[in-house]
């Protein structure tokens, strides 16, 4: 990464500005403006996202805002309502609400004199959602946006092919702790511990809607923007990477669907800012997002809009690694997504084998093992202490345990460029059962990779926002999408198509330990191959950011992973992710948090699985010092989740707050 600090704007940082909205709600936002602005007004660029602009994402705020501030934007990071500095109370996690504060402030940063009008919004994740959300409502002002990892489907985020995801529960914490952390005395005043105990006394604990929703109901529609996207006009830049397939899934989307001006970017990243992506190559992200809003905001010849569409990162075989930290491969170009140069080719399932041709009606049964999934590392990776061991590991042991079906050696190199899908003919003995299949890369030694997966809750199996359940014995043709990917195979390698009906502790098991019967020779396997070598492209492989603010860490940043047994027999896996201690220099805030995630389940009984979550947080400037837990523990027996939250907060070493909570939501559709 190199730091660049000679700019061609000299940047001015207003710490703090409220931006009123229409119901007197005050956001807090902080401004990086280029000198000169205030006379010669400049095109604005907004990033809104709930983490707290004073502590937690600083860093990497002044790092990007300083960065684009440079090069002649006015730049604003805005705490979201109820969260950092900003007033009133954050609730549901994807309210329309927040996207309709966003369309407020983008009126008022377009009316201000250093801005001439023309805003853009970009993010990661959250971020990047919430400005596809924003877009779709059309603020006059908002010429473009920028989205990084972002989701058109909230849905999609928490369960996959309506099996439930355990990050679905494990993040109920995390959520409660962004709308619960108080604002800072220096920005509010005296109000600050009046505010707090609002926040903390106000909270909603969200899981209960997320575990109630179990389809894609109208819950999860009005706050997605998938079946309105010919709502957004504006252009629409597209970000992400093949290790975070979510969210890669998600973008390639929007990319075939949206109407607006369009490119897309797909690397090799987790869910991170590719500048500072895992596994790399890192790319030069802001140069990228600057030749972008150069072009629609300020009218630049910057070749943006030439050339491919889309480019996609096509990565070369190598050994399963859960922490890599660079990986090997080329860049290609298309000319739109989907693209022509993707096509299909078609094998089908015989017992034990992948092949061109069909074999007769086989029905082959897949028994219930709880411990396939010990391999799948995490679904987000994210990577956010270092290159910890958050992705998937060597596939045999869980192949092993799984129905598996493998290819003769590839005879040449195998492209593949999209969403691999299998269409089975499946019947089940229990009226809930999953499906989960890995499409993986097994070289010569014997070691098996995982290429991508997918999951099907078979009671979705109309689509999720129709669930029902299955009649035991009844065969079903059923389609199941693998997440998208790029990815080269070579010649000797085998394809291995690997299929459970677990993924633990990835995916929350059916309720009973459903066997699933998969009839060979009627089911097949479409692969989307890359028939050429595509367009040429280029990307700026150089890194750059701006000096960050003054840190200083007291803790460093740790992740521990452990796997074992509990004294129940039951199958544990815990990761204690440590964020660390860090000073911020600039408003001399300490902050610190721990968080502990852990699963259980005994490998023959699903209906044993619980996920626990415990995090706690501490904030402190002099003899100024807060603190807080929330624990969070969830169970899926008894036809229903039971979920057990306590929420507690203390200043100094007094506690002033506490509230346990126990729901109970029936399980329908999972």
């Amino acid at each position: 990464m190199r730091i660049v600090t000679d700019l061609p704007y000299k940047v001015r940082v207003v710490d703090h500005q409220w931006i009123a909205l229409k119901d007197g709600t005050r956001l807090a936002a902080r401004l990086w403006l280029p000198e000169g602005a205030e006379k010669a007004p400049v095109p604005a660029i907004l990033e809104y996202i709930p983490y707290r602009k004073r502590d937690m994402t600083a860093g990497r705020d002044w790092a990007n805002h300083g960065y684009l501030a440079g090069h002649g934007y006015a730049s604003i990071r805005l705490d979201v309502r109820g969260t950092g500095d900003s007033e009133g109370l954050f609730g549901e996690q994807f309210s329309m609400r927040y996207a309709e504060d966003a369309a407020e402030a983008i009126q008022w940063i377009a009316s201000q004199p250093w801005c001439n009008g023309s805003v853009a919004m970009f993010g990661l994740s959250w971020g990047a959602g919430i400005s596809l959300q924003t877009a779709a409502l059309q603020p006059p002002a908002l010429k473009t946006i920028v989205c990084a990892a972002g989701v058109d489907d909230r849905y999609a985020t928490k369960f996959v092919g309506g099996a439930m995801l355990t990050t679905n529960p494990a993040n109920i914490p995390a959520w409660i702790l962004y709308a619960v952390r108080p604002p800072d005395p220096a920005i509010v005043g005296e109000r600050w511990r009046e505010l707090w105990l609002e926040r903390l006394n106000g909270c909603t604990f969200t899981g209960e809607s997320w575990l109630t929703h179990q389809g894609r109901d109208e819950f999860w529609q009005i706050a997605s923007v998938r079946d309105r996207i010919d709502r957004i006009s504006c252009p629409v830049f597209a970000i992400s990477g093949w290790a975070d397939p979510g969210f890669a899934t998600a973008m390639l989307r929007v990319l075939a669907t949206a109407k607006a001006p369009k490119r897309g970017l797909i690397g090799p990243w987790s869910h991170r800012y590719p500048h500072v992506g895992l596994p790399g190559p890192a790319i030069g992200y802001l140069q990228e997002v600057l030749r972008w809003l150069d072009h629609w905001l300020k009218s630049k010849k910057t070749g943006v809009m030439e050339g491919p569409a889309i480019r996609l990162w096509l990565a070369e075989a190598a050994p399963a690694d859960p922490r890599p930290t660079v990986q090997t491969g080329r860049w290609v170009g298309l000319a739109a997504w989907p693209d022509a140069a993707v096509t299909t080719q078609e094998l089908v399932l015989n017992p034990a084998r992948l092949e061109a041709t069909a074999g007769q009606e086989v029905p082959l049964t897949i028994a219930w093992r709880g411990a396939v999934g010990a391999a799948g590392g995490e679904w987000m990776p994210i990577f956010t202490t270092g290159a910890n061991p958050e992705m998937a590991n060597d596939q045999r042991g869980d192949d092993a345990a799984s129905l598996c079906f493998n290819s003769e050696p590839l005879a040449g190199r195998l492209e593949l460029m999209g969403a691999p899908v299998l269409d089975l003919d499946v019947s089940t003995d229990q009226p809930c059962a999953q499906i989960v299949a890995r499409l993986c890369d097994v070289a010569p030694n014997g070691m098996s990779r995982r290429i991508t997966f997918g999951a099907l809750n078979l009671m979705h199996r109309d689509g999720v926002d129709n669930p029902a359940p299955l009649e035991p014995g009844k065969r079903y043709r059923v389609r199941l999408p693998l997440y998208e990917t790029g990815y080269a195979v070579p010649a000797g390698h085998r394809l291995r198509i690997a299929l459970s009906n677990s993924y633990w502790p990835m995916i929350w098991p059916a309720p009973t330990a459903a066997r699933v019967t998969v009839i060979t020779g009627a089911s097949k396997l479409s692969l989307p191959v890359l028939s050429d070598r595509g367009l040429a492209t280029t990307v700026d492989m150089e890194p750059q950011t701006a000096p960050s603010v003054a840190m200083t860490v007291r803790r460093s940043m740790r992740y521990e992973r452990r796997d074992g047994f509990d004294e129940a027999d039951r199958r544990t896996h815990e990761v204690e992710e440590d964020f660390g201690a860090t000073h911020y220099g600039d408003v001399d805030i300490e902050a610190d948090e721990v968080s502990i995630k852990r699963t259980r389940m005994l490998p023959a009984d699903p209906a044993t699985a619980e996920v626990e979550v415990d995090t706690r947080w501490q904030l402190s400037r002099g003899s100024w010092r807060v603190g807080g837990t929330a624990r969070t523990r969830v169970k899926g027996h008894g036809g229903a989740f039971t979920v057990e939250t306590r929420l507690e907060a203390r200043e100094g070493d007094k506690q002033i707050f506490a509230r346990d909570t126990t729901m109970r939501v029936p399980r329908k559709a999972v």
